[in-house]
């Protein structure tokens, strides 16, 4: 197996908030009257926020639930964003990966000012070759369009060329849609069944487990 490019989910993949993003959905929904816990909440962790208010909150309007994005949106960048800390060992795994000649994307659907406040503790975009985040596309996963776009930026023309690399099952989908191989990590929130099930080709304890791939002679060499 050849892998020449490898595309990374960032919250709950490389950066360790979905507690705080639970939270912050938590209390949001709680300010008018939906009184959810997170275990309520984990299973639409990492799905499109407006296809999880669908599910969640079927009876409210399209103006209340874009004004619930927002709000959420709002106490988790004011409240919550700097609690944030990275996943153990990512520069590291990035370097590991340049070393392979692998190229480097981000498909995420937290937006820019988001992405560029955790790379002030990653360092890994000055490693990236591409960025896709929420802004720039209609929806997130399980919408394929940010690894889409990815694939397009990167110039990979064969999606079974690329590891998509997420923590949730919406990542493992989108991957799937396209044709992509698929890494879960369990620092979700999801188990190795639910990732699996979902589409995962491996699943791994974190994120820099997955330079076993290379290191651990699974993949040809990339020349």
């Amino acid at each position: 197996m050849r892998l020449t490019a490898a595309i990374f989910d960032v919250e709950g993949t490389l950066v360790d908030c979905v507690r705080w993003q639970l939270e912050s959905w938590r209390i949001t929904l709680s300010s008018v009257g939906h009184s959810l816990t997170h275990a309520q909440l984990q299973p639409f962790s990492g799905m499109d926020g407006e296809w999880m208010l669908d599910q969640l909150l079927p009876a409210e309007s399209r103006e209340t639930k874009q004004k619930l994005l927002k709000a959420q949106s709002s106490l988790y960048q004011t409240d919550f964003l700097p609690r944030v800390e990275p996943m153990p060992g990512v520069r590291q795994l990035f370097e590991v990966l340049k070393a392979h000649n692998v190229k480097l994307g981000i498909a995420t659907t937290c937006q820019k000012q988001e992405l560029a406040h955790y790379d002030e503790r990653l360092r890994i975009i000055d490693l990236t070759d591409a960025v896709a985040c929420g802004e720039m596309v209609k929806h997130g996963k399980p919408d394929p369009e940010l690894f889409q776009k990815c694939l397009a930026d990167l110039k990979i023309k064969d999606a079974l060329d690329a590891l998509a690399v997420g923590d949730t099952p919406y990542d493992a989908a989108a991957a799937k849609q396209l044709g992509m191989r698929c890494a879960g990590v369990l620092t979700g929130g999801f188990s190795a069944h639910a990732l699996l099930a979902a589409g995962c080709d491996d699943v791994f304890d974190q994120v820099r487990d997955i330079r076993d791939l290379w290191e651990g002679g699974h993949l040809d060499p990339i020349n």
